[in-house]
C-alpha cells in the first residue's frame, strides 16, 4: 500500500482481527513502513483493550465447567495410552467449548463498541447543535449592536407608519439613517400575506421612484422585524408597505397597507 488508509476505522478493524484477504495484507504491509499508521494501530489496540476491560464480566454457562472436567478426566485416563501414542496426548477441546469461553467476551466487546459509536455520534450531534446555536447567537448579537448604533446616531430619524383600512389596525415603525445607509423596520402585522401575495416595504426618496427595501414575512402573533442596508446618502420622504404579487415588484402596484411620512 503506497498511500495511507482512507478509512480511519480500518485500524480498529485490524486490531479486532476483522480484516481479511487483500485488505489485511495491504494494511499490514503499509504499517510496516509507516510510523504514523503504526502509531494509529497502537492507539486502536489501546481503545479495544480499554473497551474489553470496561465490559462487565459475564459468567460462562454451567455446562462449561462440566465440559472442562470431562475433558480433563478423559485426558488423565488416557495418559498411559498417550505415552505410547504421542500424537494423541494433547487434549482436544471441541468447538462448543471454545465458543462458550469466547462468545460472552466477544459479545460484550461488540456491545461496548456499538455503545461507544452511538455515544460518539450523539456527542457529535450535540457539538453541531451547539455550534449552530452559537452562530445564531453571534448573528443576533451583531443585529442588536447594529440596532444600537443606528438608534444612538444623532441623525437617525424615527418614522411611525399608520394603518390604512386594509391593514386591519396593524402599525409599523422605521429607524432610518441616510448617512449610514441603514434602516430597521418592525410592525405588528399578525398574519402572513395571502399565498399569491407578498408584503413589500418601500423607501420613498425626496425625488425619484420608490425603492424596495425588502419582502416582509410576519411571524404569527409577533409581526415583522428586520435590519436592512440601503443606498447611503439618500434622504427619505416617506416609507410605505404595500401588498404585491408573490415575490414582490420593482415598483409598487398594490394597495397601501401602512404609510408614514418623514417629519
Amino acid at each position: 500500500m503506497s498511500t495511507h488508509p482512507t478509512r480511519e476505522e480500518d485500524f480498529d478493524l485490524y486490531a479486532l482481527g476483522a480484516l481479511e484477504g487483500d485488505e489485511l495484507a495491504s494494511l499490514r504491509s503499509h504499517i510496516e513502513s509507516c510510523d504514523a499508521c503504526a502509531q494509529k494501530l497502537a492507539q486502536a489496540r489501546g481503545r479495544i483493550a480499554m473497551l474489553a476491560l470496561a465490559a462487565p464480566p459475564v459468567a460462562p454457562s454451567p455446562g462449561v465447567k462440566e465440559s472442562l472436567m470431562r475433558q480433563l478426566a478423559a485426558s488423565a485416563a488416557g495418559r498411559e495410552y498417550s505415552q505410547r501414542e504421542p500424537e494423541l496426548s494433547r487434549p482436544r477441546f471441541g468447538a462448543n467449548f471454545w465458543t462458550a469461553i469466547f462468545a460472552p467476551a466477544a459479545a460484550a466487546l461488540a456491545l461496548a463498541t456499538v455503545l461507544l459509536w452511538v455515544t460518539n455520534n450523539h456527542l457529535s450531534s450535540q457539538v453541531e447543535q451547539q455550534r449552530a446555536q452559537l452562530q445564531q447567537l453571534k448573528q443576533q448579537t451583531e443585529e442588536v449592536n447594529a440596532l444600537l448604533d443606528l438608534a444612538s446616531a444623532h441623525d437617525t430619524v424615527f418614522v411611525a407608519l399608520n394603518p390604512m383600512p386594509e391593514a386591519h389596525g396593524a402599525t409599523g415603525r422605521v429607524l432610518y439613517n441616510a448617512r449610514m445607509g441603514k434602516m430597521y423596520y418592525a410592525d405588528t402585522m399578525s398574519a402572513a400575506a395571502p399565498p399569491d401575495k407578498s408584503f413589500q416595504l418601500w423607501l420613498v426618496p425626496m425625488s425619484g421612484k420608490p425603492i424596495s427595501a425588502g419582502i416582509l414575512t410576519p411571524e404569527p402573533g409577533v409581526g415583522s422585524h428586520m435590519m436592512m442596508t440601503m443606498p447611503p446618502g439618500m434622504p427619505a420622504k416617506a416609507f410605505a408597505v404595500t401588498l404585491e404579487p408573490a415575490g414582490g415588484m420593482p415598483q409598487p402596484t398594490g394597495p397601501k397597507l401602512l404609510i408614514g411620512p418623514v417629519s
